[in-house]
């Protein structure tokens, strides 16, 4: 049986040090246990709040969970698909170990100092690492190392600088695809990698397209921008929303942690569905109606460009603390609207009892949805009808290919 102790720090507006205290118990490779306290000076901060409103309420007493389901905020923490490579990749040729995915110590031992979001956990003892990854003007290196670590032959070789800068910049981001964390002097990025190898368009430039298109539909989302010549090829750079002008960050918990049962952290067996998310915004949002009408957007765009990836992970809450708007949670802005290359395929969320969320058409006769009224209803189905029907012109200004436009253009779904 392995025992180890963190401590979880987080960095927002208003709230810099440690907020509580993580014990993770595993044995024989599988998870045991994971005990979670809140620090007294975090609770007897002003500013304190609960980083999971439904598991992890303010409260002295200690959280105790059994039964090998990891706590939802730590799993929101640890690397996804891509971090779990470079993590694969690094034990195995630097610790002569195999990295056992399923093992929170090992990630937690192995992760980079860049990552999303405002916490930082940390072994007991060592400082928090709140970094922003590598200059902008390292964009090249990060490419070149995230298309050695993509790379099929990456399985059975390896470059060891690659790994090493990727291990810093590249782990502590959600997703499949090879990114980095990157910065210039003014703004923090995410850096998106195209793969020629299995892309069927250039998606940094229909990305980028589709960010544009979003934010024509009143959906909320940061913008971005393509470096191109970057190793002959072309880099998508997205704006990050969880850190502030002023270097500080914004806590996030994806809809994933907070779907899970309160008391058991184990995942709901249903299907995912937009309802879901519309029940969490219901509970926790400090701005019902303004962030369920951002919802509705989002569904409607997201089957409209046949956006299927849409996964618990790709929703999230952000804790919002400025002073010109309530402090709480509130539905995060838009991320990973890309459309799905393949026509007629299920949405990883449903609504209602359907395996997909409605169409435009299916709304034109503005029905009542999440308790909004038809006029709200019809307004929405407007803003990203008419944002979608600017494609064309859009994915011209943003430079992508118009073969490539008209193909993306045959995915949509009318």
């Amino acid at each position: 049986m392995t025992k180890r102790r963190y401590d979880l720090h987080i960095h927002t507006e208003q709230l810099s040090m440690q907020a509580a205290e993580l014990v993770v118990v595993e044995a024989h490779n599988a998870l045991e246990a994971v005990g979670f306290r809140y620090l007294s000076s975090y609770l007897a901060s002003e500013h304190a709040f609960p980083l999971d409103p439904s598991a992890l309420p303010l409260d002295e007493r200690g959280f105790e969970f059994r039964g090998g389901a990891i706590l939802g905020v730590v799993d929101d923490y640890l690397p996804d698909d891509w971090g779990r490579r470079i993590l694969s990749q690094i034990a195995f040729y630097q610790h002569h170990k195999k990295y056992n995915p399923n093992s929170i110590i090992d990630s937690l031992d192995m992760l980079s100092r860049s990552r999303i979001g405002g916490l930082s956990i940390v072994s007991q003892g060592e400082q928090p690492q709140f970094d922003f990854g590598a200059n902008i003007a390292q964009t090249g290196i990060a490419e070149s190392a995230a298309q050695r670590m993509d790379a099929p032959e990456a399985r059975d070789s390896y470059d060891e600088a690659s790994l090493l800068y990727l291990a810093d910049n590249g782990t502590g981001i959600g997703g499949a695809r090879p990114k980095a964390l990157l910065h210039d002097a003014e703004k923090r990025y995410i850096a998106k990698f195209n793969r020629p190898a299995v892309d069927r368009y250039n998606n940094a430039r229909v990305e980028l397209a589709c960010m544009k298109m979003a934010r024509k539909a009143n959906i909320e989302i940061l913008d971005g921008f393509v470096q191109s010549g970057i190793n002959e090829r072309e880099v998508l750079l997205v704006e990050r929303f969880d850190v502030n002008p002023d270097k500080s960050r914004n806590h996030m918990i994806s809809i994933n942690t907070l779907l899970r049962d309160s008391e058991s952290q184990r995942m709901a067996h249903h299907a995912f569905r937009y309802d879901d998310i519309y029940h969490m915004l219901q509970q926790f949002s400090v701005a019902i109606e303004e962030d369920v009408m951002a919802l509705l957007r989002l569904m409607l765009f997201n089957r409209a460009i046949n956006n299927t990836d849409d996964h618990e992970r790709n929703f999230s809450l952000i804790y919002r603390m400025g002073d010109s708007q309530p402090h709480g949670y509130r539905l995060a802005p838009a991320y990973d609207l890309v459309p799905t290359t393949i026509r007629g395929g299920y949405h990883a969320a449903g609504y209602k009892q359907s395996p997909n969320p409605p169409s435009l058409s299916e709304l034109e006769s503005a029905q009542r949805i999440f308790g909004l009224s038809r006029s709200i209803v019809s307004q929405c189905v407007a803003e990203v009808g008419d944002a979608i029907s600017q494609w064309g012109e859009i994915a011209k200004a943003c430079g992508v290919d118009p073969e490539e436009a008209k193909m993306v253009r045959g995915f949509f779904n009318h």
